[in-house]
């Protein structure tokens, strides 16, 4: 177990070409590439935020990520900017919010997000970040599984879900939305 919250101090995920760290505010401008992209849009799960998460308006996008990092202060979730290492550009986000909001067992969940721009939607780099945050999530956020969404059009999401052992999460827990899978 962790000796430390992801609260206090947060976790850097890295990978062979990736790095996942906790969001800073001059972030935006590279954020914003993606949460301005509609290509990118159409993965957003917005469930339960009452946000699409698609933005056209760089002021709008910057007084989100205020309430993200209010969010964090408060204990609620933490957004991680992956950053494409060799390049050094940023490749998207991803969210993990500790909840027992949708367990069956009233054990703590992870609700996994991953929100990342079109060149980087493909296998492989799904693939590199999932288990980049797998390898840590359960322990560094002292959860029993982690649900994510994977909407049946984004077939390359949803197969490597699938190939890293995550369920159909509607057998699973009190889930009430479609397309959400399972891991534990």
């Amino acid at each position: 177990m962790s000796k430390t919250s992801v609260f206090e101090e947060c976790p850097v995920y890295e990978s062979e070409h990736f790095l996942l760290r906790n969001m800073r505010m001059e972030d935006a401008h590279g954020l914003f590439q993606c949460y301005s992209n509609p290509e990118a849009a159409k993965y957003f799960n917005g469930d339960c935020c009452g946000d699409d998460f698609y933005y056209t308006d760089f002021r709008q996008f910057v007084k989100c990520m205020e309430f993200w990092e209010s969010r964090y202060r408060e204990k609620d979730f933490v957004r991680f900017t992956v950053v494409h290492q060799s390049t050094g550009k940023i490749a998207g986000m991803a969210e993990i919010c500790p909840s027992y909001k949708y367990s069956a067992d009233g054990a703590c969940m992870g609700i996994l997000r991953l929100d990342l721009l079109p060149e980087h939607e493909t296998r492989a780099d799904i693939q590199e970040l999932l288990e980049a945050v797998l390898a840590h999530v359960y322990e560094d956020f002292q959860i029993r599984s982690v649900l994510m969404q994977a909407p049946e059009d984004a077939r390359i999401r949803r197969e490597v879900v699938k190939g890293l052992h995550f369920v159909p999460a509607q057998d699973e827990c009190s889930i009430p939305f479609q397309d959400y899978f399972i891991r534990y």
